[in-house]
């Protein structure tokens, strides 16, 4: 097997297992840790959401083959799972157990609790348990309401858990967390529309309303470059009004939103599942190396 094919096949295996995407979201937890001087004691909540993000993910996956909804058969993602579907349940299995395992013995207890409606959500997005005219339903079944869920849940998981885990909780009425709370969720949900667009035609099979699917491709795209804005608003904001981050923080902020929307741009339903899981999801491992550049510049 010559280069190009081991470095595809380990490409493959990262996005489409969804580990490179934990490791994006994971990083947002040391992104925050920068930018609220929150130090991160131990590893354990990171581990933690890592492992129950990749269970998350691949659960998602996983189940509507086991519901046998039909997605596109050109989607090389599910071409890649079906093929390698023993290999996907390994992964499922042992990220549930590590999940469990953290869970009990490693998380503190009022994480603990404030998980469960995170979870409630995490789960119900994709498992029907609504009943809806006859049928159950799903969280992202609710017309337009499956980017702001997305945009919530990894706001909370990436800003509000790690500093009720490794800091005071009179710190979550401080400014900076607040408006480190409301730049994520713009960053996340500007970052995700384009994965309603990829989906489109998926979704319009199914009866989802997305976004895309009720205002139409520019139009989203356009709510995405505002949310990027918004971004961009708060972190300017928070910089001349509070004047609690660097000028490095500033810059590698502003350079991430500028880049995400260069990617945005492109994003569209004919991109391979490779501009989706390396490009778009990258862009949150893309901010926090970012920030931790920046972070040496202070050092």
């Amino acid at each position: 097997m010559n280069a190009s094919k081991t470095f595809q096949r380990f490409l493959d295996f990262f996005l489409f297992t969804n580990i490179f995407l934990a490791a994006s979201v994971t990083s947002l937890v040391f992104e925050t840790s920068y930018l609220l001087t929150v130090k991160i004691s131990d590893w354990s909540y990171p581990a933690f959401l890592f492992s129950a993000t990749l269970f998350l993910y691949c659960f998602h996956r996983i189940y509507p083959f086991r519901k046998e909804e039909s997605r596109s058969p050109l989607a090389i993602r599910h071409l890649w799972i079906k093929k390698n579907f023993s290999l996907f349940y390994l992964i499922l299995i042992a990220s549930a157990l590590c999940t469990i395992y953290l869970l009990i013995f490693s998380i503190p207890f009022r994480v603990v609790v404030s998980l469960l409606p995170i979870a409630f959500i995490s789960l119900g997005y994709t498992i029907p348990f609504i009943p809806w005219k006859g049928k159950w339903i799903r969280f992202r079944d609710i017309p337009g309401i499956k980017i702001f869920l997305i945009s919530l849940v990894l706001s909370l998981t990436t800003v509000l858990l790690p500093v009720m885990a490794f800091s005071r909780l009179t710190s979550l009425i401080d400014p900076p967390f607040l408006f480190i709370f409301i730049r994520r969720f713009f960053f996340i949900f500007a970052i995700t529309i384009p994965f309603d667009i990829r989906d489109m035609d998926y979704d319009r099979k199914k009866g989802t309303s997305t976004i895309p699917l009720i205002l139409g491709t520019f139009r989203a795209k356009q709510l995405s470059f505002l949310a990027l804005g918004l971004f961009v608003v708060a972190t300017l904001t928070q910089y001349f009004w509070l004047q609690d981050i660097s000028k490095a923080y500033l810059m590698a902020l502003c350079i991430s939103a500028l880049v995400s929307g260069g990617v945005i741009r492109y994003a569209d339903f004919k991109r391979r599942d490779y501009y989706y899981g390396f490009y778009l999801e990258g862009m949150m491992l893309l901010q926090s190396l970012l920030i931790i550049a920046g972070n040496k510049l202070l050092t």
